[in-house]
């Protein structure tokens, strides 16, 4: 019996041992951390360009920054590829007109143009353009009314979310019948996770200035 005893005193000893010598294992070497996912970069823009079409015409509305945003400064050069001294370029409209304007993102910096657009349709959740900054009515016709003239522009594409939010690579702009000049901002927000249909989460990508006139 006493010889029973002593072997059973001797295995839990033994068992304590190692749950101890485990312990300290564990607090000697503690588990990795999982490393974060990786941050969801902004994408650099150097070539924003706007196509308006009113279904028989369509004119092209450039806006270049070779180096991104600061450095070499930005020009703009309606319809052209062709550096412009011009300070900014006037979007001309007719009236009682409708047209289909597209947003082309470029990022002409790689040795192969890379046309940011795609990637922004396929992160559409974390993206929209804004006009003027102003937050626009609710699906399924967001629109915005460009103060000061009576352009309307209504954003014909979504994120394909739940709900749906806008996106603004194809809009619509519908021209009134009075003539009128005003400042026009396009900019494109990056608004991983916060996106809500408002301009206020997130960073901006790009913001271009234009003015628009009603002729």
């Amino acid at each position: 019996m006493k010889k029973t005893i002593q072997k059973l005193a001797f295995v839990a000893l033994a068992s304590g041992l190692i749950a101890v010598s485990c312990k300290k294992d564990e607090k000697t070497n503690p588990p990795s951390p999982v490393p974060p996912p990786p941050a969801n970069e902004e994408e650099l823009i150097t070539t924003f360009k706007l196509y308006l079409s009113d279904g028989s015409d369509t004119t092209v509305y450039l806006f270049k920054d070779p180096d991104g945003d600061g450095g070499i400064p930005a020009f703009y050069g309606p319809g052209t590829t062709t550096a412009s001294t011009q300070s900014d370029s006037v979007i001309v409209l007719k009236p009682n007109t409708t047209y289909t304007a597209t947003l082309v993102f470029l990022d002409e910096s790689k040795t192969v143009t890379d046309t940011i657009s795609h990637e922004i349709e396929e992160e559409a959740d974390d993206h929209m353009v804004f006009f003027n900054q102003s937050n626009p009515s609710a699906l399924p016709n967001a629109s915005v009314t460009i103060s000061g003239t009576n352009l309307g522009i209504t954003y014909l594409d979504n994120d394909g979310s739940t709900p749906p939010l806008p996106l603004g690579l194809i809009t619509k702009w519908q021209t009134g019948s009075t003539a009128g000049k005003a400042p026009l901002n396009m900019a494109l927000k990056h608004q991983p996770g916060v996106k809500n249909g408002t301009y206020a989460p997130g960073d901006t990508d790009i913001s271009v200035n234009f003015k628009v006139l009603i002729n």
